[in-house]
């Protein structure tokens, strides 16, 4: 780093997914995590902004879904993995389990990018 910048004047503003549908992918977030949101393709997640973009050079759903993982912080794994069920998620790469700082599970979005979901342990 150059000696006129500083790591604190870095922040990630946020994270944008593409789609051939945004609205129907920005429908499913909206639905799974932050159902009180107004519709539109700008979701605010817990301080962060998640950003549906339309793209046409894109297929319907992703080729390397692991590649990037989303992560939604929790304060209540079991909970929120309730309302992903009640609202018919039934693709669970893994299910809530155990890791070292805590607890994770994972699911699939509509277009097949891994999302987590991550309740950390007591002072983590």
């Amino acid at each position: 780093m150059t000696d006129t910048m500083n790591a604190t004047d870095i922040r990630l503003g946020g994270l944008v997914l593409g789609s051939d549908d945004p609205e129907r992918l920005s429908d499913w977030y909206r639905e799974a995590f932050a159902p009180k949101a107004e519709p539109g393709t700008v979701l605010m997640v817990g301080g962060g902004r998640l950003v549906f973009d339309g793209r046409d050079d894109l297929g319907p759903a992703a080729r390397e879904p692991g590649r990037i993982l989303i992560n939604f912080y929790v304060e209540d794994i079991d909970a929120v993995a309730a309302h992903l069920k009640a609202l018919g998620i039934e693709r669970w790469i893994r299910p809530v389990e155990d890791f070292g700082p805590g607890r994770i599970a994972t699911v699939e979005d509509p277009v097949g990018n891994y999302v987590q979901i991550v309740e950390l342990a007591a002072g983590r």
